[in-house]
């Protein structure tokens, strides 16, 4: 059941992935309009078909080198955006010094590049005193060995995204960069791989309503964090266990 429209309109880039669908869903039912991009029509026509409402779906790649002209010409303008995108690349055998320069310009690239090509789509769209949200994992924080170059990505990103905010500060649009812990996703339970602790996609959904509306402790704080769901939004990173 979506609740009545609230005169809101939020993008959510990466609509077809395991968090952008839990996402469409949840600002859905809190009764914005959704715009869902995605790469492949197919998996847009799917995701509409389980939503719990209709969305415009747009057939585009946000990271693409001329998606800003595109986006400008046709996409109108939104209060909110949430990006779901990237690619954890691969786990590599051996220590930091072992990993290919080819490996790496290709995380760059992806994760990076196109992180940076995202937001300069996808920001100017956005209306005075709307509100960013670019999802990162814990890697952007903590040491992760099992995927360095995933670790290295996100932590660019987040650097990138707190000096963004602090050079749009004086315009009004809020930029977010939100830390999240493992999240359940439809690929990750067709693997055999889940647990009911872990966050989903519409947890991160009616959290980014939250930020869209302002309605969070300390909106002009950029970094935030939602690792745990029986905790919920948190300004400061959670302290190591054990």
């Amino acid at each position: 059941m979506t609740a009545p429209a609230n005169g809101r309109r939020v993008l959510v880039a990466g609509a077809t992935g395991g968090i952008g669908e839990g996402a469409c869903r949840a600002l859905l039912r809190a009764g914005n309009e959704v715009v869902a991009v995605g790469r492949d029509a197919a998996r847009l026509d799917a995701l509409a078909a389980r939503l719990p409402g209709p969305v415009e779906a747009v057939v585009a790649d946000v990271t693409a080198a001329s998606a800003a002209a595109w986006f400008t010409a046709r996409a109108g303008t939104f209060d909110g955006v949430l990006i779901a995108i990237g690619d954890p690349g691969h786990a590599h055998g051996g220590t930091v010094l072992d990993i290919p320069d080819e490996d790496v310009r290709q995380m760059i690239e992806v994760n990076e590049l196109g992180g940076l090509r995202a937001l300069r789509t996808l920001v100017p769209l956005v209306r005075p005193a709307g509100a960013v949200v670019t999802v990162l994992g814990m890697s952007a924080e903590i040491p992760f060995p099992q995927n360095p170059l995933m670790g290295s990505t996100n932590a660019a990103m987040r650097s990138l995204l707190r000096t963004l905010a602090e050079q749009l500060r004086p315009t009004g649009t809020r930029i977010y960069a939100l830390v999240l812990g493992m999240v359940r996703t439809r690929a990750r339970q067709a693997a055999g791989i889940d647990n009911p602790s872990w966050l989903t996609g519409d947890d991160i959904g009616r959290y980014t309503d939250d930020l869209v509306v302002g309605d969070v402790p300390a909106p002009a704080q950029t970094l935030r964090y939602l690792v745990d769901p029986r905790v919920g939004p948190r300004l400061e990173p959670p302290r190591p266990t054990g």
